[in-house]
């Protein structure tokens, strides 16, 4: 062979080998590096994802691109890699040369074909979607946000700082027309403008996709956040071209020292949140007016929520928990829905708030009470009908809930014996042991118990140990789980503790016949959910058996 020909054929090898490398991965952007870690060879996309050509890349050291602050663990990335033959995907931050930034992910490979140098393949990242930490997981960037304020808040106490609030939000901008992979480096870019000018140059963050905040010291003004943010702007102006930009904001004095922790969390959740809801109207310019004005509202609320409940506005929708062996009904769980003009508000539009500005516990008093009196007058459900009544754990943690319950008990007693008691969020029921006093006092009295959602909480085991319940109802992570071999061992499992506890299994959110078929299988009795009715006005009017539902899934079941 030619010296020619084997020259070209050594050039297609490594070009096939490089582009090996490049597919394992399935990345962005190609690069291969010789022992010094200086870029040899590039290919990708480069320039328009990192605003980095192959022209500034070859002959440089890569860490030459690496954001300062990531450059350590670029290195010890590095040489994990020379030691294992391998980089996982390890998170990192570059910058071009105009300065744009880019989260990225990096991966290697050290390829027995390349004696010497070893290749590296970068992914994007867009900077909303990374968790806060390798190991954390990923949470509303808005709440990351709040507590990254409250601890420099903490920090600006005990030294004795004053920290200031700057908000940006683009949202009102159309990137219709922009390239993705241009946008992304974009917001990465000012999410790095931010950080630059906060306090550690770690103190800056994203509330949403198109807006973001940074806590600054003294050392630097809101208007030179502002000219910063500008820069990136006019930086950009050319590759985000058509994108109409508009950016609100507003800066705020962080000064708290009147205000308690709880307080200023609530504080900045209202600020933040007004200021995504309506950046171009936001007027808040203090915490303390934020929190004010977080009070006020909450107020506000509480009232409407309270003439809610107390009106006729609360009601129930029914939904039957069905013997699968009998069709017979245990008993109608009562799905309690505020209504209004357009229809009902959704539970977790109602239980989330009610629990924070703590009134769960009159909202469960209401219901209680509406359940008694809807059983004694037996005009929307049967007379034989049996309902359960949602009580929170929050609740039953409130020694004053339990006395107005017992009162509440006390005037009923003809109906207890058809009232059951489900008890959701049970976690959040800070002693146990009072909590098994008082329910076991309840039970006397011929109310029955019922634990909600078994299986979802860490201290699961301690609530049904402690607890007298007399129904189980199993979380419905593990009826969907049990699809599989091991899920289905998991649940047999939960099935057969609650078995040997004395105590009745319910299975919920069972929709269809396989499913149906797997509770019989694990030997639960009860099951509720859509394969028998779906949760409605009159579905406790009168007394039914579900047989033919039963014999439906059953031959569903065959078929399948």
């Amino acid at each position: 062979m030619a010296d020619g020909d084997h020259s070209l054929v050594e050039k297609l090898k490594q070009q096939r080998d490089r582009f090996i490398a490049f597919a394992f991965a399935g990345a962005d952007l190609l690069l291969e590096l010789d022992d010094s870690d200086v870029v040899t060879y590039s290919a990708g996309a480069g320039e328009a994802l990192y605003g980095i050509s192959d022209g500034e890349l070859l002959g440089r050291p890569l860490a030459d691109f690496i954001m300062a602050r990531d450059r350590k663990k670029f290195t010890e990335s590095v040489l994990r890699l020379r030691n294992t033959g391998r980089l996982d995907h390890t998170p990192l931050t570059m910058v071009g040369a105009s300065g744009a930034v880019s989260r990225m992910r990096l991966a290697g490979i050290k390829l027995p074909q390349f004696p010497t140098g070893y290749h590296l393949v970068l992914s994007r990242v867009p900077p909303v979607a990374e968790a806060p930490s390798e190991n954390a997981p990923a949470t509303d960037p808005k709440v990351r946000f709040v507590e990254m304020v409250q601890q420099r808040l903490n920090e600006a106490n005990r030294i004795g700082e004053d920290y200031t609030l700057t908000l940006f939000d683009l949202s009102g901008s159309n990137f219709t027309a922009c390239e993705p992979a241009i946008l992304q480096s974009f917001f990465a870019t000012i999410h790095h403008a931010l950080e630059q000018c906060s306090v550690r140059q770690s103190s800056a963050g994203p509330l949403h996709d198109r807006a973001f905040g940074l806590v600054h010291d003294k050392s630097i003004s809101a208007g030179a956040v502002h000219q910063k943010v500008n820069d990136v702007v006019r930086q950009f102006g050319g590759k985000v071209k058509g994108a109409n930009l508009k950016m609100q904001t507003a800066t705020l004095e962080m000064d708290d020292k009147t205000l308690s922790q709880d307080d200023i969390g609530k504080a900045l959740t209202f600020i933040i949140g007004g200021f995504i809801r309506d950046s171009a109207r936001f007027a808040i310019t203090s915490l303390a007016e934020g929190a004010a004005a977080a009070v006020e509202d909450t107020l506000v609320r509480v009232r409407n929520f309270r003439k809610m409940v107390k009106g006729e506005s609360l009601v129930f929708l029914y939904q039957p928990m069905v013997n699968i062996a009998t069709g017979g009904v245990l008993a109608y769980e009562a799905f309690g829905r505020i209504a209004h003009a357009k229809g009902f508000f959704n539970p977790s539009q109602i239980i989330p708030f009610a629990t924070d500005v703590g009134v769960i516990g009159e909202f469960d008093l209401i219901a209680v009470k509406k359940a008694l009196a809807t059983m004694k007058s037996a005009q929307d459900i049967s007379s034989l009908a049996s309902i359960a009544v949602n009580v929170s754990g929050t609740s039953l943690g409130n020694p004053a809930f339990y006395h107005a319950l017992l009162k509440i008990l006390e005037l009923n007693k003809p109906c207890l014996s058809r009232l059951v008691l489900e008890i959701t969020d049970a976690a959040r029921i800070y002693n146990l042991d009072e909590a098994r006093r008082l329910l076991a006092r309840i039970k006397r009295m011929g109310v029955r118990l019922s634990l909600d959602d078994f299986g979802s909480g860490g201290s699961a085991f301690d609530i049904l140990k402690i607890l007298p319940v007399d129904y189980v109802k199993i979380d419905s992570s593990y009826i969907f789980e049990a699809r599989e071999k091991r899920g289905r061992s998991v649940l047999r499992a939960l099935t057969g503790l609650t078995h040997d506890l004395g105590m009745t299994t319910i299975a919920e959110c069972v929709e269809d016949s396989q499913m149906m078929a797997i509770i019989q299988d694990v030997g639960i009795e009860y099951a509720q959910g859509y394969l028998f009715s779906p949760p409605s006005l009159d579905a406790a009017k009168r007394i039914k058996y579900y047989k033919d539902h039963l014999k439906a899934a059953e031959h569903g079941a065959a078929a399948e």
